[in-house]
């Protein structure tokens, strides 16, 4: 083989030759990205067809919205559950409160207990709404009204006190932001919002059920599959909640609830947002030992216990 022959096999390709690799890469990854989003959605539909749910209500078990406590009570909390999750996530303090002579509502927020279909079907304005027309059923035939709000309620809960007059807020768990790790380089909400027009599903493993003691995973109903447009939701619900003007419209009594080992909602997001409310009454309780899933983990008969002892100073105030 001549020199000149050895010269052609390594010239670089002709413009032509780079751009028809160009354009196989594209259509391969692509197509790759199709099958990757068409087989989520037959996964998620499967697994999701799998759940026991209520033959009545066709909603998952642990979602169904609960009613607690004397009708007679002069108080009534609102519990407002979090991201993908449902009811049962507040463990058994609902029952605790009921039996402290309380009126307790635990709601199932829309697109929840269903599908997660349904929940990417809806919108923020949408569970901002639901969270109002709770209250403001409450509101009728209570002389207190008090909401607690865990990780995206919690979001929804500062947003529906910085509009609408409550007697007091529990903050448990709240998420403004995710909380950052070094090795994601950039906040992780840029990241979903990068990615979320090509990646439309995601599965939630065990190892996003945040909870330091391992053995409560089991209990605390989640879904598992998660379309885009529902991240989309929860990102749009703390950018709001996280709002300056938000915040500081907020100045009902603040209880702040939130386990030091969080690795979903950020500490120092919560801390900073409660920093902005303008309420005079704050109190901020860490857990040294939990999680995201304050109701299920180590610290559980803390949350219980400052729970109750801030209803009742609010109580107490009026």
């Amino acid at each position: 083989m001549s020199d000149s022959d050895d010269q052609q096999d390594d010239a670089p390709a002709s413009p032509p030759r780079r751009r028809l690799k160009a354009a196989l890469s594209f259509v391969t990854v692509a197509v790759l990205l199709v099958v990757y989003n068409v087989g989520c959605v037959h996964l998620a539909r499967g697994y999701d067809a799998k759940q026991e749910r209520d033959p009545e209500t066709g909603l998952l078990i642990g979602a169904a919205p609960r009613d607690l406590g004397p009708e007679s009570a002069s108080t009534a909390i609102l519990f407002v559950h979090g991201f993908v999750g449902a009811p049962n996530n507040f463990n058994d303090i609902p029952d605790q409160l009921a039996a402290e002579g309380y009126r307790v509502r635990v709601m199932l927020l829309p697109g929840h207990g269903t599908t997660p279909e349904d929940f990417a079907a809806r919108s923020a304005a949408g569970l901002i709404d639901a969270v109002a027309v709770e209250v403001n059923e409450l509101k009728k035939e209570y002389e207190r009204v008090i909401v607690c709000g865990h990780s995206m309620g919690g979001a929804l809960t500062t947003i529906t006190a910085s509009t609408m007059e409550l007697d007091g807020i529990v903050l448990a768990a709240p998420y403004y932001r995710v909380t950052y790790q070094w090795y994601y380089l950039l906040p992780v909400e840029f990241w979903n919002r990068l990615t979320m027009p090509v990646i439309r599903w995601v599965y939630k493993g065990d190892a996003f059920i945040r909870v330091a003691r391992e053995e409560a995973k089991p209990e605390i109903l989640s879904y598992r599959w998660i379309p885009a447009k529902a991240s989309a939701i929860l990102m749009d619900l703390g950018q709001q909640a996280y709002d300056e003007d938000t915040l500081a419209g907020i100045t009902e009594p603040v209880l702040l609830l939130h386990g030091d080992l969080d690795f979903a909602a950020s500490p120092n997001a919560a801390k900073n947002a409660l920093d902005q409310m303008g309420s005079e009454k704050k109190t901020h309780i860490r857990l040294h030992d939990s999680d995201h899933h304050i109701f299920w983990d180590y610290d559980r008969e803390v949350v219980y216990i400052e729970m109750l002892e801030f209803i009742r100073s609010v109580e107490n105030a009026s």
